[in-house]
């Protein structure tokens, strides 16, 4: 064997581990994609106040609470739907700006980092969200369910969703419940609360 030959299948198998090592550094550092690079654009409120987005207006007219929702057939015979926290539900108005949407998202965040989805066992006293149409508001109402603890401070995360969040519109309103405001609400929380009434 020649020294050239030698130096060759050396060379060959030195590049050879360099790059294997190289693979798995890369393999072991994994890009990690912060959620806060895919929220959609937020913009600011408060209850009775219209927030305007790129593709939406809405206002939060009210904010109820309730130990119980009342069935959609009051005559179907059916139980209230009960829960051991309580439902927060939000009225709100809101209009498209330029072509017609549903309002996709909806989110309640709480103080320490903690979400909570919208209708999150649906039952028949769900709420069916509308089609908005431009400069015509339409009122809906958004139901949450979560421990009475997490009420203080919750503010409402609501959006257009779609493939894209980055590029999609959201409102993020403070729902200005304090600790006083929201132990008022929990406290005096409605039994059989009827989620279809205006």
């Amino acid at each position: 064997m020649t020294a050239r030959r030698v130096l060759l299948r050396g060379g060959a198998g030195l590049g050879g581990t360099v790059l294997l090592a190289g693979a798995m550094w890369l393999h072991s550092v994994r890009p990690e994609v912060r959620a806060t690079e895919l929220d959609p654009i937020r913009t600011g409120g408060t209850v009775g106040e219209k927030v305007e987005t790129r593709d939406f207006t809405v206002r939060v007219d009210g904010v109820d609470a309730a130990r119980s929702l009342e069935p959609d057939l009051a005559l179907s015979g059916r139980p209230p739907v009960g829960t051991d926290g309580v439902y927060l539900v939000v009225r709100l108005s809101a209009m498209a700006a330029r072509e017609p949407l549903q309002l996709r998202t909806a989110e309640l965040e709480t103080p320490g980092g903690y979400t909570f989805r919208v209708d999150p066992r649906p039952s028949d006293a769900s709420v069916k969200q509308p089609m908005y149409q431009p400069m015509i508001w339409a009122s809906t109402k958004f139901v949450f369910e979560l421990p009475k603890e997490r009420v203080e401070g919750a503010h409402l995360v609501v959006g257009t969703g779609g493939l894209l969040p980055q590029l999609s519109s959201a409102a993020d309103i403070d729902l200005g419940l304090d600790e006083e405001k929201a132990a008022r609400l929990v406290g005096g929380a409605a039994e059989r609360y009827k989620v279809r009434d205006p």
